[in-house]
């Protein structure tokens, strides 16, 4: 796959998995926590340091997983060292950009960052998967024809 591409589509998915988690945790804290959601807003400041901190997290995806041919025990280092290293990389920004200034949103954060890592996860093997059928298709398609 062309690593630009995995790139986007990466940063993408991360940016986008991290909009959604501030929504749940906005949603959290009116809905059980009893905070008024009306004085809950992003800035441009934080859009965009959500946006460059789905750019960095790809960069780690493409640096540890470019690489098709592991074993499988490698491959589940590399996942963990993937996964300590975005923590690492949201933890940093989170404290930098100030999405967390107490301890319990720093904890919200951190769960939200492993529901939001298992997401990714789900949706980028789907759509692998799903261009993996699309390429057999053809395949089976040019097949049939000779």
């Amino acid at each position: 796959m062309n690593k630009l591409k995995l790139w986007f589509e990466q940063t993408a998915i991360i940016s986008f998995s991290i909009f959604v988690g501030i929504l749940i945790e906005g949603l959290v804290y009116s809905v059980f926590l009893g905070d008024d959601l009306s004085a809950f807003s992003l800035s441009w400041f934080h859009i965009l340091s959500v946006i460059l901190a789905g750019a960095i997290c790809s960069v780690m995806t493409i640096l540890l997983f470019i690489d098709t041919n592991i074993l499988k025990n490698k491959f589940t280092v590399k996942i963990i060292i993937h996964c300590l290293s975005v923590y690492l990389i949201i933890v940093l920004f989170g404290w930098f950009f100030k999405w967390f200034t107490k301890l319990s949103s720093f904890i919200m954060v951190s769960v939200i960052f492993f529901l939001v890592y298992a997401f990714v996860w789900t949706v980028s093997l789907w759509i692998y998967k799903r261009d993996d059928n699309k390429i057999n298709k053809a395949l089976n398609g040019i097949r049939d024809e000779e």
